[in-house]
């Protein structure tokens, strides 16, 4: 099981003595020694049962000291007093403030849970706690501050520890800043496409490894559906539904840009790393807008209010043949209108890794070339979502802090606290065995485990592409919400929209400052 510190037992804690030596038996051997007032046996025979009645005593109290021991070792934070904040997540506090009781049985610690927003957190002078349940992109912020304490080394180098069990690009790349690892990871989704089954089936086709392919395979799907009456028929009205809403129409474009724009060994890939200068309105960026946009004329109206909830429910309502999210078993699905006739009764749907790119845009060169077989063709984005257990810098209890973080990631707790969040997902290579915890009821055992094996290798990769983790995050990815939007309305071209949203960043970074942005933006991707 996934844990911190392991409880010994007696004889672990105790001193040499406890618990080794034989004790002999001495009843029937003894009355058969031939014993008078003063033979030498009866002078032996009192020695021997004085020696067992001392030895008797030392192990009666080196058992009543070492039970003492390992009550005081049980109770080794007894008065200490945690206190956790949790920024955004109503479900995962209230799962926490369940196993309060436990965590005190165990340690003798308690913990108070309160409650914040981001925007509290971000306009304290000061951590209103010892540890922070948080979004993962703030990790980034908090570490720049110097709000943060670092992880132990004795917790990142132990090799059969919880942190081994984590996934690669959590724990090498979201839970750390600069050098340095600050972040327990919680649960990191990945966007994933959901796709159906038989639809593909009765095609004779594939789930798609390029965008290219995609948008191909939603027309044909949004065609036959047409020909067959749709939704009546068994077909699906929609070829493809996405979330773009504000708030999410800009990471979906960043996820399908990352296999045109992520070059292998080059990870500045959002801004110039001397000039910070913007790089979305290059090509690979205005490409993955101009497929975004063909594919969005493919799925309904609405889907520029839907995030990735809604869109879950479109697709499990039977009307989309494929979706782009991921899959949670934290809430029940989007209330919408009473199901047609036929629609839902049975929805065969399994997940697949987003799309890739066969050709990736060289900066250096203003050229496409094909992506070399060591690179792949899919490069995933990270940070879209997740939660992230910090430690605040000037705690006066930083280990017991760290040790109930990972004490909630433990085996018997962890699915029961995180998935209880719309925001997580798996993240522990144990997760990869009970993947239903995670995984919405309506999929069935065998997506659920094709999705944690998915899961556990894209969280593997070594390609991929880091979405915003500094400071103005929700401003950066507001103009490139506006900038999808106006594209999929026809307001703009989408080599337009996205110079106005090129912009924009730059008007961010004079703002905000345009060294204090470069050092962070570097800070996050582990180059300073």
């Amino acid at each position: 099981m996934d844990r911190i510190m392991n409880f010994e037992s007696c004889n672990d804690l105790g001193s040499n003595m406890c618990g080794t030596i034989p004790i002999p038996t001495p009843t029937n051997n003894l009355r058969r020694l031939p014993f008078t007032p003063f033979s030498p046996f009866s002078l032996f025979t009192l020695f021997s049962l004085s020696l067992l009645s001392l030895l008797s005593l030392l192990l009666a109290g080196c058992t009543s000291h070492d039970s003492a021991s390992q009550g005081e070792y049980g109770k080794r934070l007894a008065g200490v007093k945690l206190r956790l904040v949790v920024v955004d997540d109503p479900a995962i506090a209230t799962a926490i403030r369940g196993l309060r009781d436990e965590w005190n049985a165990q340690t003798g610690s308690e913990v108070e849970v309160i409650e914040t927003t981001e925007e509290q957190i971000a306009d304290a002078e000061t951590l209103p706690g010892d540890a922070v349940i948080c979004p993962e992109y703030l990790l980034g912020p908090l570490a720049e501050a110097k709000r943060l304490a670092p992880l132990p080394r004795s917790i990142t180098r132990d090799p059969q520890g919880p942190w081994s069990q984590t996934f690669e690009l959590l724990r090498n790349l979201e839970a750390a800043w600069g050098n340095e690892i600050y972040g327990v990871p919680l649960g990191s989704p990945v966007f994933c496409c959901y796709y159906r089954a038989d639809l593909l089936e009765r095609l004779h086709r594939k789930p798609p490894k390029t965008w290219r392919e995609y948008e191909e395979l939603a027309r044909l799907l949004r065609e036959e559906g047409a020909k067959s009456d749709g939704l009546t028929a068994g077909g699906a009205k929609y070829g493809t539904v996405e979330p773009l809403a504000r708030g999410w129409a800009g990471l979906v474009l960043l996820a399908r840009a990352a296999a045109y724009a992520k070059e292998r060994d080059d990870y500045t890939t959002l801004f110039d790393e001397k000039t910070l200068e913007p790089s979305i309105a290059g090509p690979p960026f205005v490409r993955a807008l101009e497929e975004l946009v063909a594919a969005a004329k493919l799925g309904p109206p609405e889907q520029l209010d839907f995030d990735p909830a809604a869109t879950r429910a479109e697709f499990w309502k039977g009307s989309a043949a494929m979706a782009i999210s991921w899959p949670t078993a934290a809430r029940t699905l989007v209330p919408g209108p009473s199901p047609k006739r036929g629609e839902g009764s049975v929805v065969p749907a399994t997940f697949a890794e987003l799309p890739g790119a066969t050709e990736v845009y060289r900066a250096s060169s203003n050229s496409w070339e094909l992506r070399g077989e060591d690179a792949g063709q899919q490069v995933p984005l990270l940070g879209i979502a997740g939660r992230m257990g910090v430690v605040h810098a000037k705690s006066e209890h930083a280990d017991a802090a760290f040790e109930f973080l990972f004490w909630l990631t433990d085996l018997q707790w962890g699915s029961q606290v995180f998935a209880a969040s719309p925001a997580t997902t798996l993240f522990r290579r144990s997760h990869v065995a009970a993947p239903k915890a995670w995984v919405e009821s309506n999929a069935s055992a065998t997506a659920a485990r094709k999705y944690a094996e998915q899961t556990a290798e894209t969280l593997s990769r070594r390609q991929f592409l880091a979405s915003l983790r500094i400071l103005g995050r929700a401003d950066y990815l507001a103009a490139l919400d506006e900038a999808v939007q106006m594209a999929v309305r026809g307001k703009k071209k989408p080599a337009e929209a996205l110079k106005t949203a090129a912009r924009k960043w730059r008007e961010i970074n004079q703002r905000l400052g345009v060294e204090r942005q470069r050092a962070a933006y570097m800070h996050s991707l582990g180059l300073q």
